[in-house]
C-alpha cells in the first residue's frame, strides 16, 4: 500500500509539472500573439513631434531628444520568450534591448532588459494605450522598489514609403511635420513654379531635385548652430540650405560656412516657398 502511495504521488507530481509547463508556454504565446499587433512597428517620442509642431525648428527642439527617442518593434519570429528592439538613443547613436512577453506591472506592459546604466536598479517596461482609433506606447521607467518615476510616450510612424525614400523613422516625422507639402515657390530671379517635398523625403519641382534631408543631430559642436536641410544628400547634385518656417511660408538660403567650417552661416535668400491650402 505504501508502495502504490508512493507511485501515486511520483505520477501526480509528474502531471501538475507537466501542465504547468504546458501553461507556461501557452501563457508566453497567448502574451505575443496579443501584444504583437499593437506593438509593431516604428514609433517616435511624441514629446518630440509636439515640441517640433510648436518650434517649426529642428535645433530648437533638439534639447527634447535625450534617452530613447525612437524604436522599432518587430514581433514576429521571437527567440523563445524574447524579441530585439532596434532604437535611438539621443538620436545619435543606435543601440538595441531585449522585449520579453511576459507580464509587466500590468496587463498592458510587457517587462524588458533596458536599465539605468547608473546601477540604480532603475529599469523599464513597454506598455501600450488605446484611446479610441489612436494607439500610443510607453516606456515607463521604475525604480528598484517598482515605483514609477516617469513615462515616455511614442507615436507610431504612418505614411507613404517607397524602396528609394526615407525609410521610418524620426527622421520620416520630422519630414511630415516641417516640409512635407504642395508648394508655390519664387526663386531669387522671380521665376514662379510649384514644387512638393513628400513625407518620405522625395522632391520634385526644385531645380530637378529628387531628395531632400532634414538635419536633426545636433550633437557635436561644428556647424550645429542653425537649422539645415539639403537637397539630393549624398550625390554630385546636393545642395544645401537654411531653411526657416513661419505659419504657411517656408525660406532656404543658401548655406554657407565660416573660415574655420565650424559654423553656419546664413547666406541669400534662394526660395520663398508658400505651402498651397
Amino acid at each position: 500500500m505504501k508502495k502504490l502511495l508512493l507511485i501515486l504521488l511520483a505520477v501526480s507530481t509528474f502531471l501538475s509539472c507537466s501542465s504547468g509547463g504546458n501553461e507556461t508556454k501557452e501563457t508566453t504565446a497567448d502574451i505575443h500573439t496579443s501584444f504583437s499587433p499593437i506593438i509593431k512597428g516604428t514609433w517616435v517620442m511624441t514629446d518630440y513631434i509636439t515640441d517640433l509642431q510648436k518650434t517649426k525648428s529642428p535645433k530648437a527642439s533638439a534639447g527634447v531628444l535625450q534617452g530613447v527617442v525612437s524604436m522599432e518593434i518587430d514581433p514576429a519570429d521571437p527567440t523563445g520568450d524574447t524579441s530585439i528592439v532596434s532604437a535611438s538613443l539621443n538620436n545619435h547613436e543606435g543601440m538595441t534591448f531585449y522585449l520579453f512577453y511576459r507580464p509587466g506591472q500590468d496587463g498592458q506592459s510587457l517587462t524588458t532588459a533596458l536599465t539605468d546604466e547608473d546601477g540604480s536598479g532603475n529599469f523599464y517596461e513597454l506598455a501600450y494605450n488605446i484611446s479610441g482609433t489612436d494607439t500610443t506606447l510607453q516606456l515607463k521607467h521604475y525604480n528598484k522598489e517598482k515605483k514609477l518615476l516617469d513615462t515616455r510616450g511614442f507615436t507610431r510612424v504612418t505614411g507613404p514609403l517607397t524602396d528609394d525614400s526615407e525609410p521610418y523613422g524620426l527622421q520620416y516625422m520630422a519630414n511630415k511635420v516641417l516640409l512635407s507639402g504642395t508648394y508655390n515657390v519664387t526663386d531669387d530671379e522671380g521665376n514662379a513654379f510649384k514644387a512638393e517635398l513628400t513625407d518620405d523625403g522625395m522632391a520634385k519641382g526644385v531645380a530637378g531635385h529628387t531628395t531632400y534631408y532634414i538635419f536633426t543631430d545636433f550633437i557635436g559642436d561644428e556647424q550645429t548652430n542653425l537649422d539645415e536641410m539639403v537637397f539630393d544628400p549624398g550625390s554630385k547634385t546636393q545642395k544645401p540650405y537654411i531653411f526657416e518656417i513661419k505659419a504657411d511660408t517656408v525660406w532656404l538660403y543658401k548655406a554657407m560656412e565660416n573660415e574655420e567650417r565650424t559654423l553656419l552661416i546664413k547666406g541669400p535668400l534662394k526660395y520663398t516657398m508658400v505651402r498651397m491650402q
